[in-house]
């Protein structure tokens, strides 16, 4: 068993969710993207193996484990491996093909924090998303 399957078990055990075959298998969907997938990615991703609904509730009850990382997306989520698989990161993405490109620098994250103090907040998380269009999208346009 390789180490991210195994450290998957493990958080599952310590949420206290039962490990699912359609927990499984969206966790290797989520282990192979190169990029954030909306739940009908996920489930056109497993090829009719796992219910579209039983797909939604796991991805769901993962996210709220930790498991999954919600991507928001205009009015659209997006779901990846949370932060206990992958580096704390943020995204680029282009507004017209959705390539996904992962970001992280601490002058965002020292930014986003004193803005957080300077409202009168205790920083506890944060959410920052960043658009526009790729090199190939304004080639084509």
């Amino acid at each position: 068993m390789q180490e991210m399957e195994w450290r998957f078990r493990k958080e599952v055990t310590r949420a206290g969710l039962r490990l699912t075959q359609s927990r499984q298998r969206i966790f290797e969907v989520l282990e192979s993207a190169n990029k954030p997938l909306t739940i009908k990615q996920i489930a056109a991703a497993l090829n009719g193996k796992v219910h579209f609904t039983s797909v939604y509730r796991s991805v769901e009850t993962l996210t709220q484990a930790h498991i999954l990382r919600e991507v928001p997306h205009g009015f659209k989520n997006y779901y990846e491996l949370g932060e206990i698989f992958r580096p704390h990161h943020h995204h680029v993405t282009c507004e017209h093909c959705g390539q996904s490109t992962a970001v992280n620098d601490v002058r965002v994250e020292t930014l986003m924090r004193e803005l957080t103090i300077k409202a009168g907040l205790m920083p506890t998380r944060h959410n920052f998303e960043m658009f526009g269009i790729c090199r190939k999208c304004r080639r084509r346009d």
